[in-house]
Order: C-alpha cells, then sequence, then structure tokens
C-alpha cells in the first residue's frame, strides 16, 4: 500500500485555500497510486483560525463545503483522514478531530482529539472520549491527533482494539513549551509493537515555527522516513501483510 502525507502551510488559512491545497494533493496522491491520504492536524479551518477570528462558527461535519473534495476523493479512490473542527447540535460541543472519508466519498468515521485543555489555540475544543480504529482496504487503523500520542493509554487502546498501524494528525514542532515529540513519538513503537506514522505541517506564523515541524514514519523505534520544510506530498510505501513500513526515505513531490 502506498500512503500519502499532505505536508502543507495550512494553520493561518483562510479555508478556501486550505480546501483547495488538500483537494489539489488528494488528486496527485491518487495519481501517483497511493491509497490512504493524510492531512495535519485541522488542515481545513487551521490551527489557528480561532485565534484569528474568536466569533467564527463551526459547522457540523461532513459540511456542504466539503463536497468537492469528497468528489475528488470518490474520483481517485483512496481514504482520506482529514484534519478538521466539526460542531455537534446534539451536544453543543465543538471537537478537534479527523473524519476518515472512504474511498466512494462517504463519512466512515471520526476520532475526536482527546487532549484538550481549551487553552491557547485550542481553547474552542472540548476533549472527545475514546480512539477507535478505522478499516482501510481490511488493514485496523488507529487514528490520533495530535497531542493524543503522548498519554500511554491512548495508542496501547487502539492496540488492544486490534490496530495494525497507527497514524497521527498534528501540528506539533519542537518548541520550548511543548519540547521535542520525538521520544514520545518513538516510545509509542516501543509500548505497542506499531509502526507510526505523524503528517505535521510546516508555515512560521507569530505564534509558532512549524516550519521546523517534521512528518515521520518510525518503526520499532528507528525513524525511517522524515521530512519538514517546504510544501510538499509525502509517499511511503507500507506492507500490508507483514504490517512494516518498507521505504527508507519518503517520495517528495513538491507542491
Amino acid at each position: 500500500m502506498k500512503i500519502a502525507l499532505c505536508h502543507l502551510e495550512v494553520s493561518c488559512g483562510p479555508q478556501e485555500s486550505n480546501l483547495a491545497k488538500i483537494e489539489r494533493a488528494v488528486e496527485i496522491a491518487g495519481e501517483r497510486g497511493a491509497r490512504i491520504v493524510v492531512t495535519p492536524e485541522t488542515a481545513v479551518q487551521g490551527y489557528y483560525f480561532h485565534r484569528l477570528d474568536e466569533a467564527r462558527k463551526l459547522e457540523a461535519q461532513p459540511a456542504p463545503y466539503l463536497d468537492s473534495l469528497r468528489k475528488t476523493v470518490a474520483e481517485k479512490k483512496v481514504y482520506l483522514l482529514l484534519g478538521c473542527g466539526e460542531y455537534v447540535p446534539e451536544t453543543g460541543k465543538h471537537h478537534n478531530s479527523c473524519l476518515v472519508f472512504a474511498p466512494d466519498g462517504s463519512l466512515q468515521s471520526r476520532h475526536r482529539k482527546i487532549y484538550g485543555e481549551k487553552l491557547g489555540s485550542e481553547k474552542w475544543a472540548s476533549p472527545g472520549d475514546a480512539v477507535s480504529t478505522t478499516k482501510c482496504d481490511g488493514m485496523n487503523v488507529g487514528v490520533l491527533v495530535c497531542a493524543d500520542s503522548w498519554f500511554d493509554e491512548r495508542p496501547l487502546a487502539l492496540k488492544k482494539q486490534g490496530a495494525d498501524l497507527l497514524i497521527d494528525i498534528a501540528a506539533w514542532p519542537e518548541t520550548k513549551e511543548t519540547g521535542n515529540p520525538l521520544p514520545s513519538w518513538k516510545k509509542v513503537t516501543k509500548i505497542t509493537g506499531l509502526p507510526f506514522i505523524v503528517c505535521n505541517q510546516t508555515g512560521k506564523t507569530k505564534w509558532m515555527d512549524m516550519t521546523i515541524g517534521e512528518s515521520i514514519a518510525i518503526q520499532d523505534e528507528v525513524v525511517k522516513c522524515k521530512y519538514s520544510g517546504a510544501e510538499a506530498l509525502l509517499l511511503l510505501e507500507f506492507d500490508t501483510v507483514k504490517n512494516k513500513i518498507l521505504s527508507e526515505k519518503f517520495e517528495v513531490v513538491p507542491l
């Protein structure tokens, strides 16, 4: 299986620009044979959307503005893991979520970020309450959002549910406040025995420099592939029989 990571500058939007970037990345990934396409955290609205506009309202998902993207997903027949803020009318809560779309463009599942202190750039989001795996071509993929991977119980819960692979969508460069995430990412593979892939994002803002943020693929505490810098589509090969990352480096497609 070929997996594509959309290493994009999306943290400050605007949303229309972010969606155009994501859709183009999905098109290229599909043309290059990818089956799973992954975006960074909050890729639709942009990680800093609330700082830029505190009055901004979120919609229930999938919202109509995702229709074109979902059509492209169906045309390219890929699974899309999409970082997106969402509103839940039944509870009145907002969540920092990863929406998983099936190759026909339908919403297959979602994971709502559990870690959430309602501080800083994420004070708009309420924490989710569970992790779960989702099926991609018969493979069980465990989905996490950024700092969910910091807490051992979450990747361990996904392993218990039969995950074959863990994927984390992130906005997490090394900073003075959060430290270097790499040791915690390596630890995920140590405690679960599972391969772990992180789709990060890039771009420099007044709040955080994400140009140093790494998208990365790790197996047995060994970094197999890593990338930071300019916007790019990152492709890797994955053995779905042996649950093994085959690539020794990303195939980098500039965007």
